[in-house]
């Protein structure tokens, strides 16, 4: 929930009721006939009176003809107010009614060019370019994040391996599909006019502050933010809001004062998902360890594991674990013996064996293995920036990145 503390006037309300409803009177615009009835017509007659949409010339919506991207272009630009930019997006615009619309979307890097240099304008879009371009409107879904565990999948034909998963789970999450969208999502389904009109006018909706953070309760879920207005802003986080921290999934706890905060809600007030970007500290660092082992081991396990504690490793980690030793040969007794660190029993080859278990669980090299078992985190420590920190433990990891099936650049059609 998000509170922003007000000070009204209360000689002034009078004249703002006035002034409001005069206003109204002077926006709202004829209903086009063939939107009357319309599932969506509520969300199309608000953009035909606030000027996003307009109509076709004769007079008609057109609601369930599916959508182009010159027509998608100039809705996002009207609706979200990008001005046009001068340089030319593609040079098959040129001739285009909606030359400066597309442009302008363009600069903002909402839209792009296919990978032959064209825009395609009249090509018709589908849903899952859609929820891409409504993604980037409000910068989420990146590469570069990192959601640890990965949200489990909302619709049964878009899995987690899908270039467009991130994008759709974040409009799912931010209520901005159309209710007609439930179990399926059809991501190749062109988008009706009727479709776009209703995304564009709900993402219109959403909450987005940014600000630097006051102060953090971690008992109550409340952050404070100034924002860059400098109006004070009371965001409550409950289990449901998805905060990040310098890009990776962190906890309420991992907020620091000072930083600088993204604040993404529903119209209720309710926070969906919470920026925060500052100093790099060891939170940072463990979560991001977590992610590049995707999830198989969580940010305390990290911890646990490199500072020698397996009694805080959860008890499904120490039976994988135990498991794998004995499948490469180990018997249970020697297994056993690892488990409890009872080196005078073992002799090196067991412990190595133990950081090639850790290593084939957790999805690491067993090198890393090793340097876990060693407890060696100085040269970690000495990266003082994450993005160092990653590239480091990348090399030592050998792991793939999640981020990597959730480009939102298709390598054909950048659309």
């Amino acid at each position: 929930m998000v509170v922003r503390k007000r000070k009204f006037f209360v000689m002034l309300v009078g004249i703002i009721l006035g002034t409001l409803i005069f206003s109204a009177e002077v926006n709202a615009q004829p209903v086009l006939p063939d939107i009357q009835g319309s599932w969506a017509q509520q969300s199309i007659q608000k953009l035909i009176d606030t000027g996003v949409v307009n109509g076709y010339p004769d007079g008609t919506f057109k609601p369930e003809q599916p959508i182009t991207r010159a027509e998608f272009a100039k809705m996002l630009a009207k609706a979200f107010h990008y001005d046009s930019d001068s340089a030319r997006l593609a040079p098959d615009i040129a001739e285009s009614w909606a030359e400066s619309y597309i442009n302008a979307v363009g600069g903002k890097k909402i839209m792009n060019a296919f990978s032959d240099g064209n825009f395609k304008p009249e090509q018709n879009m589908n849903r899952s370019q859609v929820v891409t371009m409504l993604s980037r409107i409000i910068n989420l879904g990146t590469v570069r994040e990192k959601y640890n565990p990965e949200w489990t999948p909302s619709f049964t034909d878009v899995p987690v391996n899908h270039s467009s998963f991130r994008a759709v789970e974040i409009a799912n999450q931010l209520e901005v599909l159309p209710p007609s969208y439930k179990t399926v999502f059809q991501p190749d389904k062109p988008v009706t006019r009727s479709e776009a009109a209703w995304m564009i006018q709900a993402m219109s909706q959403i909450q987005i502050s940014k600000g630097k953070i006051s102060h953090v309760d971690v008992n109550s879920g409340l952050v404070n933010v100034l924002t860059e207005s400098g109006e004070p802003l009371l965001a409550m986080l409950t289990p449901e809001s998805i905060i990040l921290r310098n890009y990776v999934s962190s906890d309420i706890d991992a907020l620091v004062s000072n930083d600088t905060a993204t604040v993404i809600a529903l119209p209720s007030g309710t926070v969906k998902f919470f920026k925060s970007f500052g100093e790099v500290t060891k939170n940072d660092l463990l979560s991001r360890l977590s992610s590049m082992t995707k999830g198989r081991i969580t940010t305390d396990q990290v911890q646990a594991l490199m500072s020698g504690d397996w009694g805080a490793i959860q008890n499904d980690m120490k039976t994988g674990i135990y498991n794998k030793m004995v499948d490469m040969g180990l018997t249970p007794a020697e297994a056993e013996s690892i488990m409890q660190q009872d080196w005078n029993y073992l002799d090196t080859l067991s412990r190595d064996r133990l950081a090639s278990a850790i290593s084939n669980y957790v999805g690491i090299t067993q090198e890393f293995g090793q340097a876990i078992l060693a407890r060696d985190v100085e040269k970690i420590k000495e990266y003082g920036k994450i993005e160092l920190a990653t590239a480091a433990l990348s090399r030592i990891l050998g792991a793939t990145n999640p981020e990597d099936n959730y480009n939102n650049e298709n390598p054909e059609e950048l659309y």
